[in-house]
Parts: structure tokens; C-alpha cells; sequence
């Protein structure tokens, strides 16, 4: 019987080694299923940061491309602006020259006007000089004569300029400073 009693001891030991091997691995496998639930939950709770994350990465784009669309528009709007003001500049170039040629025009059919005048000085730009005493005929001051435009000639209304909406100058007005002018 000593072979038999080994044999059934031995067939035990086994049995048991086997249930504490199925034991050990429902033990296991039931720690790695809850370790993957843990997993789980901590993955669900993030998942609503990360969506938090991307909405705001969209938004973020979004804002990227329209604050790029504005400024292609503005810069298309500038660019036009640009374009308007050159047209402009032209057109404006073409009326000056035109205007210019229209002046010395008048200067060369009126006979009071000096060949030394410049074409400016009919239009205003020097004759406020003529009356002020700096004017190309040497004039000392608004009273002395400044040639056939009519300014400070001593006659009555001398100094008087008219056409244009600033009044008469005197040759004692602010303007003139109060008569004698040296440059």
C-alpha cells in the first residue's frame, strides 16, 4: 500500500496545486479587471478636459482664420485705397497743370501783368509778398509801390486785395506785421 498512498498523495498535492494555481488566476484576472475599470474612469473624467481642450483649439482656429480673412480684406482695402489715391494724385496733377496753363494763359493776354511776374503772383501766392515788402520789385514795405498788380501802389484802397476770402491786408494788419518786412 505504500505505493498506493503515494500515489493518492501525490494525485492531492497536484489537486490542490491546481486549485491554488486557478485560484491565484481568478485573483489576478479580477485585479486586472478592476485595474482597467480604474483606468476607465480616470480616462472618462479627462475625456471631458481633453473635449474642453479641442473645443477650445477650434475656437482658437476659427478666431486664426477670420482674424486672417479681416486682414486680407483690410489689406485688399488698403491696397484699393492705395489705388484710389494715386487716381486721385492724377487726377489731381492733370487739373493743377491744367489750371497752371489756364493762369499763364491770362497772364500773357493782360497787358498789366510784368514778363518778370511769376505766374503765382496773380493767383495770390506772391502778391501777399508784393503787399507785405517782399516782393520781386524790391518794395521796402506795403506802402511803397509793387508794380502793376495794384498792391501798395499809395493810392486809395493800396494794399487791398480782393477775389479771395480773406479780406483786405493793410499795411498795418496782422498779416503784414505792421508795415516794413526785411527777408
Amino acid at each position: 500500500m505504500n505505493t498506493t498512498v503515494w500515489i493518492v498523495v501525490a494525485v492531492v498535492v497536484v489537486l490542490l496545486l491546481a486549485a491554488v494555481a486557478v485560484a491565484l488566476s481568478k485573483k489576478s484576472k479580477q485585479k486586472r479587471l478592476e485595474e482597467a475599470q480604474r483606468i476607465r474612469e480616470q480616462a472618462a473624467e479627462r475625456s471631458a478636459e481633453v473635449e474642453q481642450r479641442e473645443a477650445l483649439a477650434q475656437k482658437s482656429e476659427a478666431d486664426a482664420r477670420r482674424a486672417a480673412a479681416e486682414a486680407d480684406a483690410k489689406a485688399a482695402e488698403a491696397r484699393l485705397a492705395a489705388q484710389r489715391a494715386q487716381e486721385h494724385r492724377g487726377d489731381a496733377a492733370s487739373s493743377r497743370d491744367e489750371l497752371d496753363k489756364e493762369w499763364e494763359r491770362a497772364n500773357k493776354l493782360d497787358p498789366t501783368v510784368r514778363g518778370d511776374v511769376r505766374d503765382d503772383a496773380v493767383r495770390g501766392d506772391v502778391r501777399d509778398e508784393a503787399v507785405r515788402g517782399g516782393g520781386r520789385d524790391g518794395a521796402r514795405d506795403g506802402i511803397d509801390s509793387a508794380g502793376p498788380l495794384g498792391f501798395g501802389t499809395g493810392a486809395p484802397g493800396a494794399g487791398e486785395r480782393h477775389g479771395d476770402d480773406r479780406g483786405p491786408i493793410t499795411p498795418h494788419s496782422p498779416e503784414t506785421g505792421g508795415g516794413r518786412h526785411e527777408r
